[in-house]
Order: structure tokens, then C-alpha cells, then sequence
């Protein structure tokens, strides 16, 4: 365990599942069996060293959960071995190590505790845990009182503040408002740096791509891959695209937060050349925002996909080196393509207003069935790619 950080060794996990309460009374009575074994986990095994980032990845259902909560401390093993090094914190269901009677102030010292800390230690870092969750006086109300995402910005100040090696987030930070979403993953993202480990589990790829060297499959409890991001994330997507269904929505979708959470917003996108073209010509893109904080820095994302959700082709201003744009008032850039490359069909569009480092969309604007390419002859595929014949004679 010098150079590891986690080690899992022939992890397995079975429950009982009983029919009704009363079977479990007759079992423990007649020494027969009477409930039926669900393997939650089979036989998972795998290693991540000291400072990396391993994401979690599948369907629901998959076993995620029942390992995160098992390298947590929080379900046990039914066989196998696991190391993990310590202090370790964790955000898995909100709310789960909180006492609702409690006030906030006193589950932090609690929860604090349970990660091993000393009072001179709690007073230590309470400071910090209150300034991180911006709660305010309702730090001093019953947790009962709080909403999800208050409950969430609580249970996240104290896992980070308290400085552990191992991190383990499970999708909690997708009830947080905007704001305090991108507040944390500027925060995951310094923890990571400081050569520290954490274990995310998320369905959002982009995030855990950014945020995670290697990657952890796990399909209906058993590891069905586990590498580098890049691989096991591009087979992940392409198993979840054998069993997509097509989309028959229209129009223009927007997904925003109540005005007050987003500091920036897309007023327009707009196709300057129509929405009919052929293969070769030029596509662009008018994109119009406008941000409260002229100080705010933002970066542009597009991507082109067909109608069943594939995405053809993204595009970022940060990786051409373009922008971050800044200031108030209206802004206005235009993205263009010189040739499409796209042989027939018709295309949505996504357009993203995203934070400074990209890994915080503020908002998104999606225009479904935004243009379609024509053509006189049929082709076969989505994509004309340039090529040549040459003849056997020249072969020679």
C-alpha cells in the first residue's frame, strides 16, 4: 500500500432478498434458506495510486453505489479485501451521516469526529467548513430544516475542509445550484493538484474525463472495463448507443437556473447562411450572451448531433486558443466551419456557455433539427471524407 491509495482485491457483495419479514424470522428459526441471493458485486478487483483521479462509471443499478459505500466504511464486504488510505471522506446519499435534530454547526462537529478528528482539530477547521457552505445563520437551525442542496453544500464543505487523502463523491453535487457547483469542482480540481485521490462517480462523461486519469466500468456488478479514461469512457458511450432510442423533439430547448444563480446568460443563436445547405459549404454560427459580472470570464462550446442524440463533431474556443471573452453588456462572437464535411441528414445543434476552465457550463441552448444537408445523389453515411481511387496502372 506505499504507492497505493486504494486496492481491491476479489471484492464480492451479496444481499438477501426476502419475499416478506416473516421469511427472515422462519430462516433464523428453521436454519432453512428462504430468500434469494442478489449479487450486488462479483469479483470486482483493481488498484489506483497516490494522487490520481478514478472515475466510477455505469448504468444505475450497476453496483457503483454499493462500492463507493463499501470503500467508505459505511456497507460491508461480504468477501474479498480492500486498503484504503486514511483519512478518507466521503459525500455519498446527502444526508446520511447527518442527525436531522441536529443544528448544522453540530453535525459538522459529529461528522468531523467520525472521521477520526480531535476536538482541537474540529475547532480548527469549523472556520473554514462555515465560510465554504455560505449557510449563514442557518447553520444554527435543525438540519431538518435544510433543503437538499443546503444539506449538500454542508455535507461537501465538511468532507473537503477537513483535508483528507481520499475523496469519494457520488453524484451529490448534481442538487447543488450553479454557483456552488462550479465552486466545487474548482475545489476537486485544486484537491487533485495537490497530489491527493479521489473516486467520482458520475454520469456526466465531460466531468469525468476532466477530472479523472482512469476509469472503473461496472456493468450489473461485475467490472466490465477499467483503464485509462479515454478508453473505457469512449466504450461506455458506445454501449450506451446501442440501446439509445431517437428523439422526436423540435424546437429550442434552454437549461437554466433561476436568473439569480446565473451570472451569465445566451440571449441568441443564430444561423446566418439559413438552415438548408449542401456538402462543402460553409456553416456559422452567431452566438449573443450577456454576463452581470464584466469581470466574469467565459469560453464557448459547440457541438453538431444527429437527431438520436450521437454527437458528430464539438468544438471549444479554449482548445483553438480563442477567448476567454469578458466584459458587460452584449457579446457577440461567430463560429464558423469553411466546409462541412456532413453528406446528408438534418442536425441539432448544442451551444455552451461555460466557465473559464471549462469544466462549469453556466448554460445551454439546443436547437433541435437546426439545419439539414441536401444533395442530388443518395449517399450512404452521415460523413463525406475526402478520398481518391487510383487505378492499377499507376500502381505499377
Amino acid at each position: 500500500m506505499s504507492e497505493s491509495a486504494i486496492s481491491v482485491q476479489n471484492l464480492h457483495k451479496t444481499y438477501r432478498v426476502y419475499a416478506r419479514p416473516a421469511d427472515r424470522l422462519i430462516e433464523a428459526l428453521f436454519r432453512r434458506p428462504r430468500h434469494q441471493a442478489f449479487h450486488a458485486l462479483s469479483d470486482v478487483s483493481f488498484e489506483i495510486s497516490r494522487g490520481a483521479g478514478l472515475a466510477i462509471i455505469g448504468e444505475n443499478g450497476a453496483g457503483k453505489s454499493t462500492l463507493l459505500k463499501i470503500l467508505a466504511g459505511v456497507t460491508a464486504l461480504t468477501s474479498g479485501t480492500i486498503q484504503v488510505q486514511r483519512p478518507l471522506a466521503s459525500i455519498l446519499e446527502l444526508g446520511s451521516a447527518f442527525h436531522p435534530e441536529f443544528t448544522g454547526r453540530q453535525n459538522i462537529a459529529l461528522n468531523a469526529a467520525m472521521m477520526g478528528l480531535q476536538k482541537d482539530e474540529i475547532d480548527a477547521c469549523t472556520p473554514a467548513i462555515l465560510a465554504f457552505s455560505e449557510l449563514g445563520s442557518f447553520i444554527d437551525q435543525p438540519l431538518k430544516t435544510y433543503s437538499t442542496g443546503m444539506a449538500m453544500r454542508l455535507a461537501f464543505a465538511i468532507a473537503t475542509q477537513v483535508e483528507p487523502e481520499v475523496l469519494i463523491v457520488d453524484e451529490a453535487l448534481s442538487v447543488g445550484d450553479g454557483y456552488f457547483q462550479k465552486k466545487c469542482m474548482d475545489h476537486i480540481t485544486g484537491f487533485i493538484a495537490s497530489g491527493r485521490t479521489i473516486l467520482f462517480c458520475s454520469h456526466a462523461m465531460y466531468y469525468v474525463s476532466a477530472l479523472c486519469q482512469t476509469a472503473l466500468w461496472l456493468r450489473n456488478g461485475r467490472v466490465e472495463d477499467f483503464g485509462p479514461v479515454e478508453q473505457v469512457v469512449r466504450a461506455y458511450e458506445n454501449f450506451l448507443l446501442t440501446k439509445s432510442e431517437g428523439e422526436s423533439a423540435s424546437g429550442v430547448e434552454e437549461t437554466k437556473s433561476p436568473e439569480k444563480l446565473v451570472p451569465t446568460r445566451i440571449l441568441e443563436v443564430n444561423l446566418v447562411r439559413g438552415t438548408t445547405y449542401r456538402y462543402g459549404e460553409p456553416l456559422e454560427v452567431e452566438v449573443v450572451w450577456r454576463s452581470q459580472d464584466p469581470e466574469l470570464k467565459v469560453h464557448l462550446g459547440v457541438s453538431i448531433d444527429r437527431p438520436d442524440g450521437v454527437t458528430i463533431s464539438s468544438f471549444l474556443s479554449r482548445n483553438s486558443d480563442v477567448g476567454p471573452w469578458s466584459g458587460s453588456g452584449n457579446q457577440k462572437v461567430r463560429f464558423e466551419i469553411l466546409e462541412l464535411p456532413l453528406a446528408k441528414g438534418s442536425f441539432r445543434l448544442n451551444v455552451f456557455l461555460t466557465a473559464e476552465d471549462c469544466l462549469h457550463v453556466y448554460e445551454t441552448k439546443t436547437l433541435h433539427e437546426a439545419f439539414c444537408i441536401e444533395g442530388e445523389d443518395y449517399t450512404f453515411g452521415v460523413v463525406h471524407i475526402p478520398h481518391r481511387w487510383i487505378s492499377s496502372p499507376d500502381l505499377v
